[in-house]
């Protein structure tokens, strides 16, 4: 028999409302494990059908209401035809949906969410007005469909259709008051019932010992993500780090802290806490179980159409399966385990302990989050496709869409933008540097760094760091890529490959954050200008790898002020390599906590349910240490001698005499570079080093056709040799 466009039709009329409700509830089981999971990956494609899901859940949803409500009606006139060809085939002209109507309800639970989602994102939180709105409307539908129907032989299902209605409502009440609390004043209005009293002494370095820390400490992290900051805290002493802390239980602290942050802005925990909460959640159980019983015994006494009863076997064992899952979780919360614990029900709390510490809950070795930091090396960008990663077939019919639309970044940011592990050597370094701060004084640790090495790419990048922190980052990550080239072979040494590791994940990371995340960067333009307008001074004269390098390396030697090439030229000697590089190390790190302490605390938030940033992680950690725009303020630069209460990232003294009489650019060379002081004299002492004179010219003539070029004012040291040279050399300024 040939399948007809009218035959498809009358399927679809005859079992719209069954495959749509299905869907609804699919959706519901698709949202309750991806909600699981999503704390754990930045996978892009799982966040998009997640978002997909959430969005199509509460329209599916209002849909199948609608569908039910219209349908209602034509249910009264065929009833009686119905029961007596119950057994019929489903498409023939007398039959109709005899439980349609019963289903209307269960769209109110499924409007309801599941535990683990409430909320896909921070926006979503601060909507919640509209979703009560929302209530409103999609109760009165229900109902309406529900009165519509019953009558005749429906009226059995009357008392099982309440008991769902009464589950229905509660569990989309649930849903608008976990938004509700999740929302940033909520997160300030919200009483939540104090912690119970742990009675028991436990060690600070194992994990019970963190979890307790941690339970302490969650009304300072709400009042965080609620905008105050550490003055304005209530229980300041317990969230402010202690001495004794051991340092190697900080990350998983940390872990835990932003872990339990997520279930209070994303799922229905905060609610599950509070008496009122438990006592409805009781009410909604019990009832959808009744109802469950009633309808047993009505199927018993008449039968129904057997796809309708199926369908509600369905709604009803699969809820009960969600409500095992969500009830198994809320068991294995530390929240749960302390409340049984503070009470003396020891086998309750070992129970729970059992389950958070086991492979399905919180085991202290795996992360709680995506442990990941994300990656763009910028010089890699701009090589082309000869250095892409990606090659299937169906990235190759994207690029070429998106480049057609003109979409050349996006393509380019996709393929170059990768995800790494969080290292336990690059954790480490951030958690001692930010000890380092808490414990001494912040100037102290701020002008003791004097960049003896680094002091050539340092210096130009002072007086337009602040104002240019895009094009800052884009200079630093290629100068760093181009030192870390020299030398491959000392990744021999243990140490130095480490460094060299920690530099260019930081590095790369800084990049990532500047072209996907550039909102939570303190950045005074748009870094699409930025990036664009890189691109095109690297990619100027070709893709290819060597004329990329090439073009990167003039672009830094013509930042450099006077001079200093020759210095950079000192660092690619293997002693001053090492050493720069932990000087690089260091600069980044400063960078790296600039950038999480001003970044703004919403955006934090945000992050949570995109698997987590270590932006995110360091803010926390400054803010356990007093550190960052919630506690001491964080600035860049500062020439300050005598700073107080702030940390800096750089110390930029003020100018000495000689500066100010000879000006920002045309000062004598540095000390370090005595080649361009002899070659400046001319002294008969270099008469070994220079033996030809026309050679000291010409280098001469080269340094000043490049400050010509810059419109840079010339040096008096070289005034009276750069013109007997160019004379004699016949070199051309241009």
């Amino acid at each position: 028999m040939a399948i007809t466009r009218e035959s498809l039709e009358q399927i679809w009329n005859q079992w719209e409302i069954e495959l749509v409700v299905l869907l609804s509830f699919t959706l519901q089981i698709f949202l309750f494990f991806t909600g699981c999971i999503r704390r754990y990956s930045t996978n892009a494609l799982l966040r998009l059908l997640t978002w997909l899901a959430y969005v199509a859940a509460d329209m599916v949803a209002v849909y199948a209401l609608g569908l039910i409500s219209r349908d209602g009606q034509s249910t009264m006139s065929s009833a009686g035809s119905c029961h007596r060809n119950k057994r019929s085939n489903r498409f023939s002209t007398g039959t109709s949906r005899q439980l349609a109507f019963f289903w209307a309800p269960f769209l109110l639970v499924h409007l309801g969410g599941q535990d683990t989602i409430s909320a896909f994102s921070i926006e979503d939180n601060n909507l919640w007005l509209r979703h009560l709105l929302n209530l409103t409307i999609q109760v009165s539908l229900a109902l309406y469909a529900f009165w519509k129907s019953i009558g005749g032989q429906n009226q059995r299902l009357l008392a099982p259709g309440i008991l769902v209605f009464v589950t229905g409502i509660i569990r989309y009440g649930e849903r608008i008051w976990a938004l509700k609390c999740s929302s940033r004043n909520g997160l300030r209005e919200t009483n939540l019932p104090p912690l119970p009293k742990l009675n028991f002494e436990v060690d600070k370095g194992s994990y019970v010992g963190t979890i307790c820390y941690v339970l302490g400490s969650m009304v300072c992290i709400r009042d965080l993500f609620s905008g105050r900051t550490t003055s304005q805290m209530k229980e300041r002493a317990v969230f402010r780090f202690q001495e004794d802390r051991p340092l190697d239980q900080v990350p998983k602290l940390l872990e835990v802290e932003l872990a339990m942050m997520y279930d209070d802005l994303f799922t229905k925990a905060m609610l599950l806490r509070t008496r009122t909460g438990v006592v409805l959640r009781c009410i909604s159980q019990f009832s959808v179980i009744a109802a469950f019983v009633l309808f047993l015994v009505e199927n018993l006494k008449q039968e129904h159409n057997r796809a309708d009863v199926a369908i509600t076997y369905a709604l009803f064992l699969g809820g009960f399966s969600l409500e095992v899952c969500a009830f198994v979780l809320t068991v294995m919360s530390p929240w749960t385990w302390a409340f049984f614990k503070a009470r003396r029900c020891d086998r309750l709390a070992h129970i729970s302990w059992l389950l958070l510490s086991s492979g399905i809950g919180w085991p202290e070795k795996r992360p709680l989050w995506s442990n990941s930091m994300g990656q763009y090396n910028f010089l890699t960008s701009c090589m082309g496709r000869e250095q892409s990663t990606t090659s299937s077939k169906l990235m190759t019919i994207i690029r070429k869409i998106l480049i057609a639309v003109e979409k050349k970044v996006f393509i380019r940011n996709l393929q170059h933008t990768k995800h790494v592990n969080l290292s336990k050597d690059v954790m480490d370094s951030v958690v001692t540097w930010v000890g380092r701060l808490a414990r001494e004084e912040f100037t102290r640790i701020t002008q003791q760094q004097r960049w003896v090495n680094l002091r050539p790419i340092i210096n130009p990048t002072m007086n337009t760091l602040a104002n240019s922190l895009g094009d800052n980052i884009i200079f630093l990550h290629t100068y760093t890529e181009l030192h870390l080239q020299k030398h491959s072979s000392n990744m021999d040494d243990e140490t130095i490959s480490t460094t060299m590791d920690i530099c260019r994940k930081i590095s790369n990371y800084m990049v990532y954050l500047l072209v996907v995340h550039p909102s939570m960067l303190p950045l005074s333009g748009t870094a699409a200008d930025t990036l664009a307008k890189f691109y095109e001074k690297i990619s100027k004269n070709g893709s290819g790898k060597q004329d990329v390098l090439d073009t990167a390396y003039q672009l830094v030697t013509d930042k450099l002020e006077f001079g200093d090439e020759e210095c950079l030229k000192e660092q690619e000697q293997p002693g001053p390599w090492g050493e720069t590089l932990t000087e690089i190390q260091d600069m980044w790190m400063r960078l790296l906590l600039y950038a999480a302490g001003k970044c703004p605390v919403e955006l934090h938030a945000q992050q949570l349910g995109r698997g987590g940033e270590l932006l995110t992680l360091v803010w926390l950690l400054m803010a356990h240490n007093g550190i960052g725009n919630v506690g001491h303020q964080v600035e860049l630069i500062t020439n300050d001698e005598t700073m107080v209460g702030q940390f800096c990232a750089f110390h930029y003294p003020k100018e000495s005499k000689h500066r100010r009489l000879h000006g920002a650019t045309g000062r004598r060379p540095p000390a370090s570079c005595p080649r361009l002081h002899r070659l400046a004299r001319g002294s008969a002492a270099d008469s070994g080093r220079w033996p030809d004179l026309m050679t000291r010219r010409r280098t001469g003539t080269v340094i000043i056709r490049r400050l010509h070029r810059q419109h840079r004012p010339l040096p008096t040291c070289f005034a009276s040799f750069s013109l007997q040279g160019m004379m004699k050399t016949r070199l051309p300024l241009r």
